[in-house]
């Protein structure tokens, strides 16, 4: 398997520095192995033990040349037996000293020795103060530059921490179970992770990882260089973080709660497109899904609606919640998170009680199915197939919002909450409004403002449906509710028609989440 890794800012001046001076070790090392091996047993040995020899041969003439003037002395001159005496002694002394080849050639050898003892020790000096003359002062620009680093990539994080901080952005997990926030863990192509991807010693703009097959690959180390468009896991549950504008936009969670067959899915389709076409009109206003994968299955959602058909209701454990990434010129830049938990969740207090983003949220749709209550009873069983009203009692969902409410948001009981409650009546299309004529024109219309009388006559609407006692609870509990009415397909469901839905109203409880969330922000004023 290819090994990868990332290369620390100046690492690589560090090996290249240690390379060099291994080679520049090693090649002076292997210098004075040659220079010993050649005095030791190569051609200096060699030379060294025939100058012996010459020299021995040299003696002997020596010896000759003492004999003759030893002779000159005692009177007598130069004769043929001198000359004889001569020759016999230097051939004696020469096959005598040049024979004797033990002595001889341990002596070679310790002069060899020392020879080469000699010239390594100086070639050694020579080397030892090359290295420090050039080593030293290139060890010491690297401290110098490491050192530097440090001045520049600590202000630069404290920077990106402070522009954080600012911007409210905390990189929360996008899973409603899950409570992780801090930097993601973010994955190079080749699959490496990097849960520390910051200006640091790695690097200031940019870390390096070095894949096994030599490729290299520049990582950006903050959002604005385009460190979010990395892949990345949560840094607690290691799930996928699918929304690009995490980093960039400060996170809003808003928690949609209902019973089973609410309408919440539905809802929450055509509230995030309906709320996108209403800004459209801003100047600079952008509302989209903030995932691929979320925009293409929106898309497919959006497509069966518009043919008449009904979406399925939300299954699962575990819910991602849909990005929605809105930037409003001067009123609000924020990645939305809408969770469509399934309807079974709200029922049981055991099951409401593990959605962890509860103690984050910024804001929360309670969305109440009319037809779930004793009133309508009788009107939803007549059409049970179009309305296929909840299952789930009202205050059930109710009681469990508020005791997960007293749970994770507020430190007594007897304290008011204060993230802002939109409550909805949902399948307005539907209401049986010549029988309870207070159920007629609890919607928005274009021509009318939605403004506090429409919020009485929803809040005297359910009253009268007898939820006061629903009504009540809630209003104690949270300190900012408004009521909504709306109708997520604009008509009655038919397999016969196939015509598309028409929200009414849909828009509204977010579009008031949010400018109530940007009222309540220190320094901010609602537009």
């Amino acid at each position: 398997m290819a090994t990868r890794r990332r290369m620390y800012l100046f690492e690589r001046a560090y090996v290249d520095y240690v390379a060099r001076l291994r080679r520049f070790i090693l090649r002076t090392v292997e210098t004075c192995s040659a220079v010993w091996n050649s005095f030791w047993r190569g051609a200096g040995a060699v030379i060294i033990e025939v100058l012996l020899r010459l020299l021995i041969v040299a003696t002997a003439i020596a010896a000759a040349v003492m004999y003759v003037r030893y002779e000159h002395a005692q009177g007598r001159g130069v004769s043929a037996g001198t000359v004889g005496v001569m020759g016999a002694i230097v051939l004696y002394v020469t096959v005598l000293l040049w024979g004797w080849k033990a002595p001889v050639h341990l002596m070679a050898r310790l002069l060899s020795g020392a020879s080469a003892s000699g010239v390594v020790l100086a070639l050694a000096l020579v080397a030892t103060a090359l290295a420090t003359l050039v080593f030293s002062p290139y060890l010491f620009a690297l401290f110098v530059l490491t050192a530097l680093s440090v001045v520049l990539f600590l202000p630069l994080r404290g920077f990106q921490e402070l522009w954080l901080l600012y911007r409210r952005i905390v990189y929360r997990c996008p899973y409603d179970e899950c409570n992780g926030r801090g930097l993601p863990i973010h994955i190079c192509s080749c699959g490496e992770t990097y849960p520390d991807l910051l200006p640091s010693f790695y690097g200031i703009f940019h870390h390096t990882c070095r894949h096994g097959d030599g490729t290299v690959v520049r990582l950006p180390t903050m959002d604005v260089l385009g460190r979010n468009r990395l892949p990345r896991l949560c840094g607690r549950c290691k799930r996928p973080l699918i929304h690009s504008s995490l980093g960039e936009l400060s996170e809003w969670p808003v928690a949609v709660v209902g019973g089973a067959s609410a309408g919440k899915t539905v809802f929450l389709r055509q509230a995030t497109h309906q709320l996108g076409e209403r800004y459209a009109v801003v100047r600079g206003a952008t509302v989209t899904i903030d995932s691929q994968v979320q925009a293409r299955e929106q898309q497919r959602e959006f497509e069966r609606l518009r043919v008449g058909q009904v979406l399925a209701k939300t299954a699962g454990d575990t819910m991602v919640a849909i990005g929605l990434a809105v930037r409003v010129p001067n009123l609000v830049r924020c990645l939305l998170y809408l969770f469509d938990a399934p309807g079974e969740d709200f029922g049981s207090m055991q099951r409401f009680g593990r959605k962890q983003v509860m103690q984050h949220i910024r804001g929360v749709i309670l969305l109440i199915d009319p037809f779930a209550l004793t009133l309508l009873a009788d009107h939803a069983r007549q059409r049970q197939s179009a309305l296929k009203p909840s299952e789930t009692s009202v205050r059930s969902v109710v009681g469990n919002l508020i005791a997960s409410v007293n749970l994770r948001l507020v430190r007594r009981q007897d304290e008011k909450c204060g993230v802002p409650l939109a409550v909805v009546l949902s399948k307005a299309d539907a209401f049986p409004v010549h029988d309870y004529p207070f159920l007629a024109d609890l919607c928005p219309r274009d021509d009318v403002d939605a403004g506090e009388a429409l919020n009485s006559r929803c809040r005297a609407a359910l009253e009268r449906l007898g939820e006061g006692t629903s009504v009540r609870a809630l209003e104690q509990k949270f300190a900012t509710v408004r009521y909504f009415a709306c109708s997520a397909l604009g008509r009655m469901p038919d397999l016969r028609d196939t015509s598309p839905f028409r929200p009414i109203g849909v828009a509204e409880p977010i579009q008031w989440l949010l400018e109530a969330g940007v009222s309540r922000q220190p320094g901010r004023r609602r537009q």
